[in-house]
């Protein structure tokens, strides 16, 4: 009999342990719950992460509409629960974009974010293409495939990586660098006016020419398979370069024959072979 009452208290001692263990965990699972729920309204539904303000700076040339437009694509676009959150919760925004953002307006060149989350704040800074030159297509391909020698609808200004980004008007004047492209067709909105390999070099040439202090007439590019510019000038001869290397030693040359008073007389000066001038 003792036996038996021993036992019987054992089995109620371990149901009731089981039933405390089972409310523990009941408890646990809405204590849990709530703070989830909690939690949940605290990011997406209280003032807290509320944004109060949002100002664009750095634009001059693209709407604050379209800045927005592109801020609100890149952030939406991988993530599910920036969309739910939205765009007035502080905690979804990033510092900065994704580069692929700027192939819908070549004319931004960065944006980023600075955000103040005590005042909940937003503050994107637009930073937006510097135009450098100018670069004519005068063999442009119509609509139709066809070339036409009307290049004046067909320039474009680049900056100073040679990145194209805006349509312009021809340009004249030492003021702004013009290029008369009579080689390339079709060169697109984001594209660079030389293969990258030609890069530093033209702009090298732009240097020359510049520090020179030379009265540009017209600066061409014949035919991009020979690999050479043609600037023809005001006061002084033909020049011409080569793509294959830089021109950095050109302006001490044109100098040095300025100061003989023989530079106004030439007909051209040559800088097609590297470390080496002729002229005539």
């Amino acid at each position: 009999m003792k036996k038996e009452t021993a036992a019987s208290w054992s089995d109620m001692h371990s149901r009731a342990s089981r039933r405390r263990r089972r409310v523990f965990f009941f408890i646990f699972l809405i204590t849990a719950y709530l703070v989830f729920v909690a939690a949940v309204w605290i990011v997406a539904y209280s003032p807290f992460f509320s944004i109060k303000d949002i100002n664009i700076t750095g634009n001059k040339n693209v709407p604050n509409d379209d800045v927005m437009t592109l801020v609100k694509a890149d952030i939406y676009r991988y993530s599910f629960i920036k969309r739910v959150l939205g765009m007035r919760n502080i905690l979804i925004w990033p510092r900065n974009f994704s580069d692929e953002i700027f192939r819908f307006y070549p004319e931004l060149k960065s944006v980023s974010v600075e955000k103040n989350c005590w005042e909940r704040k937003i503050k994107i800074i637009a930073e937006e293409k510097q135009a450098f030159g100018v670069w004519c297509l005068k063999n442009f391909a119509g609509v139709n495939g066809t070339s036409t020698a009307d290049a004046s609808s067909n320039c474009f200004w680049f900056d100073s990586g040679g990145i194209i980004f805006k349509k312009a008007i021809e340009a004249e004047g030492n003021l702004i660098i013009s290029v008369n492209d009579y080689s390339q067709k079709n060169i697109g909105l984001n594209s660079k006016i030389l293969p990258e390999r030609f890069m530093p070099n033209i702009l090298s040439i732009f240097r020359a020419v510049s520090q020179s202090g030379l009265r540009v007439k017209e600066t061409r590019l014949n035919d991009i398979s020979l690999e050479e510019m043609e600037v023809d000038t005001y006061d002084g001869p033909k020049i011409y370069f080569s793509l294959r290397f830089p021109a950095d030693n050109v302006p001490d040359v044109i100098n040095s024959l300025k100061e003989k008073s023989i530079f106004v007389g030439l007909q051209y000066m040559d800088f097609r072979v590297e470390n080496r001038v002729y002229y005539k």
